[in-house]
């Protein structure tokens, strides 16, 4: 053979086992993956692994993404980016169930139409051209599930809602979640912006279904209950209530001494406390009804004291950190975050025989139990610490009931009225919603029970800058009911962290300051108290008055009160003196740190870059001269 031949056949050769081995690498290869993100942001989590590779039927996500648009938005091309490398990565895992397809809409196109149609939406850019960043699914019966619009600020639970709706695709029968409650904005569907966050969290997710107050039979088809500072019962509601509980099973629970969210929606006619009646003694749980403050997981307030602005812990309002919740219980588990309460209660559970109460959150031991009238009221901090005796013990704040229950309505059944509304007075007769009475409940109950309602308030925890979440206040809720429903492999993707990678040093810089300009800003206001103080005095002893008028006043002062006042206003120029040069200090230490950062990550690089290159030439060069 030739030398020209062998040349061209080798050639050929080669070029197909090249294709061969790179079609081979595609289809063994692809699952294959090396993250070396810090936070692990495109390695799915085993619960998101267990969803895509157990789908029954294969399911279709299109990514709808305006590329060409989102290019003059750095924020939005990195989300885009990010969304599309965890698709491509739920796709690698599900072996082919899941399809990916990413569509570009163009404007005034008919599938710009469909898309709409659909329940896509769009947010306008400064060209006034519409960008979409949704996700439309759909299964193999048609079913389609559609996300609107991947908002960025919720980039830490990106993955929660894509497998969540891949779980609905392949089921798409949502839980029914019977809600019954006094506070306004958790009565409605979950689909008005005036809804708690929680609740407009919890309907993307479920079938919410109201019981109103003055309920006659709990609704059908329960999948699991939710009573959070619920209204007054009677003895008839209360035994439904404990039969609801007996016989679903499946419910989350929130009692409050004092709600704060109550006093915000109704004032003085609010329902300060709430309480389930004889249901509290077939749980096992002591009266609610006083309130638990710590010193030590206190939340920052602030406050305005003449004129001038401080922040100081409100014992009142606690937020318990991640050391402060179970790290064996799946609601809990996987929060990063702390859990911000308002005037909560203390759970006491006394279990009866073949139950288990387990806590899931507590305080410090640092807290303490006062009056729920006291927590009412608009309280200050310093209020509250004085003659502050901690308990040395921790509180639960909330914790998990399961076992089998039994009725407490075993000597006499409340009898069931007739109401006179005609549609209430239909369902009391229907017997599909009037079960008859049962002494124990079928099954293992599994009951969540919080000593407050205020957790569920947007105040407590939503940022009103961007209306994102700064606790967990909503992922420990919706965990719950996550778990409670059945959904255990989507718990623990509600807290994945964000991609955003803040400046922590800054803060921390920035922290260190505040604090210390607070603590300098203290100190005068004590000082200018005492001084006014002893100013009144002198007033009231008829020794002068107007000493904090001009200077000219001074001759009708003794010569000591007048060295008084001068060495006092000496004294306020110079803490004044000393925050002016904290701010300074402050911003040069930020000048210096953003120095630094420019110097490793923009100079630095380049420089080592170009002295290993001159190190290569001169070794090559003598090297060379070696051989020679």
């Amino acid at each position: 053979m030739s030398t020209k031949k062998f040349t061209i056949i080798m050639t050929a050769l080669a070029v197909i086992i090249f294709g061969g081995l790179n079609i081979t690498s595609q289809n063994w290869l692809s699952g294959a993956r090396l993250d070396m993100t810090e936070n692990r942001l495109f390695t799915l989590s085993d619960a998101a692994e267990e969803v895509a590779s157990s789908l029954a039927e294969p399911v279709e996500l299109q990514f709808v993404y305006s590329r060409r648009l989102a290019a003059d938005y750095p924020a939005i091309r990195a989300y885009g980016a990010r969304v599309r490398e965890l698709l491509a990565e739920i796709s690698a895992r599900s072996d082919g169930d899941v399809i990916v397809k990413e569509i570009d809409p163009e404007a005034f196109s008919d599938e710009e139409e469909r898309l709409i149609d659909a329940g896509v939406q769009s947010t306008q850019t400064d060209s006034g051209d519409p960008l979409y960043l949704a996700i439309v699914g759909r299964n193999s019966v048609d079913d389609q599930i559609v996300i609107p619009y991947l908002a960025p600020e919720r980039e830490a639970l990106l993955e929660y809602d894509l497998v969540k709706l891949i779980s609905q695709l392949d089921d798409p029968t949502p839980a029914r979640i019977g809600v019954l409650t006094s506070l306004t904005s958790l009565t409605g569907t979950g689909q008005s912006p005036r809804d708690y966050y929680v609740l407009r969290e919890l309907a993307r997710s479920f079938e919410i279904v109201q019981i109103e107050p003055d309920f006659v039979a709990l609704p059908k088809n329960l999948d699991a209950l939710m009573i959070v500072h619920p209204p007054k019962l009677s003895p008839r509601q209360q035994y439904l209530i404990e039969q609801g509980l007996l016989r679903i099973g499946r419910a989350v629970i929130a009692l409050d001494p004092t709600s704060k969210a109550a006093i915000a929606e109704r004032g003085r006619r609010a329902q300060l406390s709430s309480s389930l009646g004889r249901v509290e003694t077939m749980l096992g749980l002591s009266p609610v009804d006083e309130v638990v403050i710590d010193r030590e997981i206190g939340l920052p307030v602030e406050r305005i004291e003449e004129g001038r602005r401080f922040v100081e812990a409100q014992p009142l309002f606690i937020a318990p950190p991640r050391s402060n919740m179970s790290d064996d219980d799946p609601v809990t588990a996987d929060l990063t975050r702390a859990i911000n309460f308002g005037a909560v209660g203390s759970l006491v559970v006394t279990p009866s025989t073949g139950v288990e109460f387990t806590p899931l959150i507590w305080t410090s031991k640092e807290s303490m139990m006062i009056n729920s009238q006291l927590a009412g009221r608009e309280v200050t901090p310093r209020e509250l610490l004085n003659n502050y005796s901690a308990l040395g013990t921790s509180q639960i704040l909330a914790g998990r009931l399961t076992g089998a229950l039994s009725s407490r309505f075993t000597d006499q059944i409340p009898p069931l009225v007739i109401p006179r509304d005609p549609v209430l007075a239909a369902l009391a007769n229907d017997p599909e919603t009037q079960y008859p009475h049962i002494e124990k409940s079928p099954q293992s109950v599994d009951i969540i029970m919080i000593s407050d309602a205020d957790i569920f308030d947007d105040s407590f925890y939503v940022s009103p800058n961007g209306g994102a979440p700064v606790a967990d206040n909503a992922a420990f809720i919706l965990n719950a009911m996550d778990n409670l429903s059945g959904s255990d492999a989507l718990v623990n993707l509600r807290s994945r962290a964000p991609s955003a990678r803040p400046m922590t040093r800054v803060d921390e810089m920035r922290a260190s300051a505040r604090e210390r300009l607070y603590e300098e800003q203290e100190i005068l206001q004590i000082r200018l108290r005492q001084t006014e103080s002893r100013l009144d005095e002198l007033r009231a002893a008829g020794a002068g008055g107007g000493l904090l008028s001009n200077t000219s006043s001074l001759g009708d002062v003794d010569q000591a009160e007048a060295e008084e006042l001068a060495r006092f206003r000496a004294e306020a120029v110079e803490i004044r003196r000393r925050l002016r040069e904290i701010e300074r200090e402050f911003r040069i230490d930020i000048d210096q740190l953003a120095g630094r950062l420019a110097l490793f990550n923009v100079w630095l690089p380049p420089v080592l870059i170009m002295f290993i290159g001159f190190g290569v030439v001169g070794w090559r060069n003598r090297s060379k001269g070696r051989s020679r």
